[in-house]
């Protein structure tokens, strides 16, 4: 039996990816965001060769950093999962799901988390790369981005660039059945029933909770810790005390807020217009959300032109605000494309640096025309925490004020059966999470020139009439001050 873990935040199609591999639907959509980090499902798999792998679906970090009760959870999480994989002979191999897009400092965390902390670096991991279905061929999003990955010491022994999305029709159909052939290739040239498991060792729990800490916002209470080693992992009391001993002795990193790095030139943009009454002027529209949910692909949709930088990769290409004036039904708008949060230490524009320069630029728009309109920029995955983070990031940059924050979901061409359903199935969890919106769009941004079909044309049509609406309803007349 060959022991594969499979990890990636939520919305990188880990269960899409199960389902791939088996040729039939055994692992359903599941809600990772009501489950905790190192929460795991097991899925039994044989190949036509007859080799039998067992296939453990591993919820990963939804953001960088873990509260405190979330971390206490993982510890309980972590020890099922390793006592799982000691019985059945250890790991042979892991597997890494990411979408197609930019690298972020979740996805980064989640590599160490598995790869360095929990394996050591002694299994072998491959990269599966999702969500690639309109690529012309797959394997370029590789070629273009290896570079990239390993900036931001994101290393593989082999890859599997694929579609998991098992509703396409025409040559994206066809490129499902070749991911399935892509992807058992990879694990077949990787593991193999021969292969010793890595088992980790007598300390190997011990070892990766004290890891894990990294990830704490904040230092647990050695008493919570003792409690969940001895009460939920069945550690003896005297191991327990050394584990969290080593625990609290643990140098916690620096905060985001406190790794803000150089202080910056204050961005000025009083005067990006002429000078003239607020009736005249166009109202500032503020785009912002993590990096790679298209932001800029939404300005383009709106513009109906490419006047904005793109990219699929795993590099950003907004490094900072850019304005865009548009008129729509008559009247003027300016909208403001702001650098991705959340991108990766590596990126153009790390996350620190992202939030800060969010909070000088508004603080530049309060000292000239102010605010109309917020529109938080988000992928059309499932509502996570890490939509919370962002989203909290921002609402401190800007302080307890009254302009309206509107939500645009993104990337949902293939959503079914309508692309609003995103709303309604996560409206609910989003609300749970403190985020509250008086309107929202959900959109594909795809370009025409990708629009293949009858249907995705019209989707793409929809999007621009809605998220116009969406505009001409809640943009303020008069400005706010952030």
């Amino acid at each position: 039996m060959v022991n594969i873990v499979i990890f990636g935040e939520i919305g990188a199609g880990k269960s899409s990816v199960i389902n791939l591999l088996a040729g039939r639907q055994i692992a359903h959509i599941s809600p990772d965001s009501h489950r905790c980090t190192l929460h795991w499902t097991e899925f039994r798999i044989t190949f036509e060769n007859g080799t039998r792998y067992q296939v453990f679906d591993t919820v990963g970090l939804e953001e960088p950093r873990l509260q405190t009760p979330e971390y206490l959870s993982a510890i309980s999480n972590a020890y099922s999962l390793i006592t799982a994989l000691k019985e059945r002979g250890g790991v042979n191999l892991l597997l890494f799901c990411v979408r197609g897009g930019r690298v972020t400092a979740t996805m980064q965390s989640n590599y160490r988390l598995f790869f360095e902390f929990l394996c050591e670096e002694r299994v072998p991991l491959a990269l599966v790369v999702t969500n690639l279905e309109r690529e012309a061929k797959m394997e370029d999003w590789y070629m273009r981005n290896v570079g990239h990955l390993e900036k931001y010491n994101i290393r593989s022994a082999g890859h599997a660039c694929i579609t998991a999305a098992n509703l396409l029709d025409g040559r994206h159909r066809d490129k499902y059945e070749e991911s399935r052939g892509i992807l058992r290739g990879v694990i077949e040239a990787h593991c193999n029933e021969s292969m010793e498991g890595w088992t980790g060792g007598q300390g190997w729990l011990a070892s990766s909770i004290s890891k894990l800490v990294e990830y704490v916002a904040g230092r647990p209470k050695k008493t919570d810790v003792i409690g969940v080693l001895t009460k939920r992992c069945g550690m003896t009391k005297e191991m327990a005390q050394q584990v969290a001993q080593q625990i609290r002795g643990e140098n916690l990193p620096q905060t985001m807020i406190e790794n803000y790095g150089n202080t910056p030139v204050l961005l000025d943009v009083r005067n990006t217009g002429p000078r003239q009454g607020y009736e005249n002027r166009p109202r500032n529209v503020v785009l912002w959300g993590e990096s790679g949910v298209g932001k800029s692909s939404l300005i383009n949709l709106i513009m109906g032109r490419n006047v904005a930088e793109t990219s699929p990769d795993a590099l950003s290409c907004t490094t900072t605000h850019a304005p865009y004036d548009v008129t729509i039904s008559g009247q003027c708008f300016r909208l403001w494309d702001t650098a991705g949060l959340n991108e990766g230490s590596e990126g153009r524009v790390p996350a620190a640096a992202a939030a800060r320069r969010l909070a000088l630029f508004l603080g530049g728009l309060n000292r000239g025309d102010g605010v109309h309109l917020l529109m938080y920029c988000v992928r059309g995955t499932r509502a996570t925490k890490a939509l919370r983070t962002n989203y909290q990031t921002f609402s401190s940059a800007i302080g307890d004020n009254k302009v309206p924050i509107v939500i645009v979901a993104t990337c949902l061409e293939d959503w079914r059966p309508a692309m609003t359903e995103w709303w309604h199935e996560n409206k609910d969890q989003l609300a749970k999470y403190g985020m509250h919106f008086p309107g929202y769009a959900c959109v594909t941004t795809l370009p025409s020139e990708r629009a293949e079909s009858q249907d995705l044309r019209q989707r793409r049509a929809q999007s621009y009439e809605d998220v116009c609406k969406l505009i001409l309803d809640h943009c303020s007349q008069a400005p706010h001050k952030t």
